[in-house]
Order: structure tokens, then sequence, then C-alpha cells
């Protein structure tokens, strides 16, 4: 969302944004652009991201007012509607305090109907806009085309909201009619336009497929060192800690790697919170070639990109990746699942990727493999990384990084708005 807004600040639109966000929480906009936040309460301020600290200068704290694009100035203004409970999360296990959709009483949510669309009413007001685009075809994006039925709105998916029409049965009826009545839906690829048709009911007409973007002023080859030859390869992970995200599986293969001692000497780097208790067991004592850095900033990412020889997303479920197109623009090798959608647009994106993918397991669930999916997983994922290793190593990959100028954010921006 923020990249977007950057974009089309830089295209010379006047905008307001409005999210809903934690007190704590930092909102980082170009001058000029105005957030009208909605309060979630959390009650455990002092959660643990995993082993990394809270800094003093992740967050700030507002009591009241609008957050102000320098972030450390409130405006004296309407103090901001409060909700309270967590923030609902698009997916069930996020990596700080949530309430997860399905939960959601009556109670709930005529709350959050009342919090967001008051705050949105005045948004409209102040700013009038020609257009309103909301994040996720879900529960806000319903209630905003049912409040804001003369205005034009546009939804973009992020595929976690097409998993949660699966699972809320308190809201599926609420949330399919009004996001089969926006104006336009926009996917991230051309496999996710297919679902959305069949989850919602619209026509293929008004859904545009508009991919994702990356920051390539922050994610870039500059100050990226070669590596030198004897060093170990570094292998990193970033997101999520979570099952869905492979890291058991991950962690399995990593340990029959190291185990190979024909294999070149290799590192593994995990940066993420972790709020599930099966994988947090998995990572308390890890062996001394990985290394759980917690939860990092954009700024700590960026490094970890521009530092790792292979970056390595074993997840089971996604939309599109960022973070594959920002590794590769910082010069990593990528190695992902071959999850639906994303080899085709990855393909057409960024020509020469050299992506290497993961073969996708026989699933039970959504996002859930199978006994023996998860053990040909780890096989299949074994043999991508060994690969991988042994051609960094060789220094087999070492050329200019894949052109990803397809795929940034003011070329999404500008996919959103053509012909608007």
């Amino acid at each position: 969302m923020t990249e977007l807004v950057k974009s089309f600040d830089a295209m010379g639109h006047r905008q307001i944004v409005v999210c809903g966000i934690y007190t704590h929480d930092k909102v980082s906009l170009p001058q000029g652009v105005l957030c009208y936040p909605v309060h979630f309460t959390d009650s455990d301020f002092d959660f643990d991201f995993g082993s990394g600290s809270t800094s003093s200068n992740s967050f700030f704290r507002f009591e009241r007012g609008l957050i102000h694009p320098d972030a450390d100035f409130v405006t004296e203004a309407e103090p901001p509607a409060r909700i309270s409970y967590p923030i609902v999360g698009m997916s069930d296990s996020m990596p700080y305090p949530s309430t997860q959709y399905r939960k959601m009483t009556q109670e709930m949510l005529s709350e959050f109907d009342r919090a967001f669309i008051t705050t949105i009413r005045r948004a409209v007001t102040d700013l009038n806009p020609d257009l309103i685009i909301c994040h996720h075809l879900f529960l806000l994006t319903a209630l905003v085309r049912r409040h804001f039925p003369d205005r034009k709105v546009y939804g973009i998916s992020h595929s976690t909201d097409l998993r949660q029409m699966t699972a809320c049965d308190n809201l599926r009826n609420l949330v399919r009619p009004y996001i089969a009545g926006l104006d336009m839906a926009l996917a991230l690829h051309e496999e996710q336009k297919r679902q959305i048709v069949e989850t919602f009911g619209i026509g293929e007409d008004k859904i545009k497929v508009i991919g994702a973007g990356y920051d390539h002023r922050r994610y870039n080859t500059e100050g990226r060192e070669p590596r030198r030859k004897d060093d170990p390869v570094r292998l990193c992970f970033a997101g999520k800690l979570s099952k869905v995200k492979g890291i058991p599986e991950l962690l399995s293969a990593v340990k029959n790697l190291h185990s190979d001692a024909y294999l070149p000497e290799f590192t593994l780097c995990m940066a993420g919170g972790c709020r599930d208790d099966e994988v947090l067991s998995l990572i308390q004592n890890l062996p001394a070639y990985v290394d759980w850095v917690g939860f990092v900033s954009n700024e700590e990412l960026t490094t970890m990109l521009k530092q790792c020889d292979i970056f390595i997303l074993p997840s089971y479920y996604e939309g599109l990746p960022l973070v594959i197109m920002e590794s590769m623009a910082s010069g990593a090798l990528p190695i992902c699942t071959d999850l639906p959608g994303v080899r085709e647009w990855i393909d057409s994106h960024v020509p020469n990727s050299e992506v290497r993918y993961i073969a996708m397991p026989e699933m039970e669930g959504i996002d859930t493999p199978s006994d023996s999916g998860r053990l040909h997983f780890v096989s299949d994922l074994e043999s991508v990384i060994r690969k991988a290793i042994l051609d960094i190593y060789s220094g087999n990959l070492q050329g200019a990084a894949p052109d990803t100028s397809l795929a940034r954010w003011d070329a999404v921006a500008a996919a959103i708005l053509e012909g608007k």
C-alpha cells in the first residue's frame, strides 16, 4: 500500500490513506499525504518479535489526531476511531497480536463497520476522491462498496482474501455480493484472476491483472560485494516463520544437506517474527549454521538481501511474493515453490530471472500438504538447494542481475489507473 501511495504521489495525485494500525505503528508516507488511522487495541504491546529486540526507533505512539507523514508530528484534529480488539489478520496466524476474521461476532463486526466507515466518510468529505482503492477483496472493501454506492471503488486481491473466503462462514455471504459489485477487481496474475471469478462471480471484464512491484530505490545491487571463493554460501529466508511458509521442511532440508560432507560449507539466516508454537519449538535450539535474527526492519532486510547468495521461499500459499523480486534485484539467486500463477508472471516480467522452482507437493488443504507430499517436498527442496549451492560456489552464476524494471511499483501504479 505504501509503495503504491508513493508512486501515485510521484504521478501528481492527491491522496488520503485510511488504515487500521496500532498506536505504536510507524507510518511513512510522502509529504502532503495524510493518514486517517483507525486504532485497534493491542493488549500485548510488549510481545516478542523473535530473538531481535524492538527498538525505540522502530515504533511511534500516537494518542490522538491525524498522523502526519513526518511520523513524529500529530495534528490536533478529531481523535482516531478506536476498535476494542486486536487487528484482524488476513492470515489466521500473524507475527503480531491479531484477531481471526472467522471468530468475529456480530458486535465486533458492528464496531469494525462503525469505526472504519466513520473515518472513511471523513476522508471522502475532505478529499472528494475520483477513485477509492481498497486492499484485499474482503470485509472492509465490501463495506466500502456498501456504504459508498456512488463512488468508483477498486479492490486489490493479495490472495489471502481468497483463503479467508473459504474459511469464514460468518462473513462469506456479506462479503461476496459487494465484492461482485466493485467497479474493478485487481489481480496479481492470471491464475488469481480465474480464482476471483470463481470465488465472487465477477465478470472477467471487471478484473484487471496488475502484478506486484518492488522498491527499486531500496532493492538493488548498489554496495553489494562479490563473494570470496572460500566463504560459506549464504542462504536466507525472510517472512513470517510458520508452517504455511514451509519452515519445518526448510529446516529438515538444510539439516540433511549439512550432513553431506561433499557439499561446500553454507549458512542459513532466517528473519521474521514467529507466533506458531510448533515452529517456535523447532527454532529454539538451532544448530550453529542456522541463525534466526527475529523481526527486521526494511533497512535491515535490504542489507540481508545484498549479503546473501541464495534466497529461499518454500511457501505453500502466496499471492505474488514481492520478496522474490526484491531478492533478484539485490543480486541473490531465488528459490521458490512453483506456486500457481507465479512462474508465468515472473517469466513475462523478469526475463532471464534464474529463479529455481520447487515442485508443489500433494496438498490436502489450500495451504497444507499431505504427509507424503511433505516428504517429497523436503526431498525436492533439498535437491534444488544443493544444485544452487554448487552453482554459487563454483562461480557459475557470476553475472549481471536480471532486468526487473517491469516489476517496479511505478509500473503497477500506472496499470491500476490505465483506462480509469
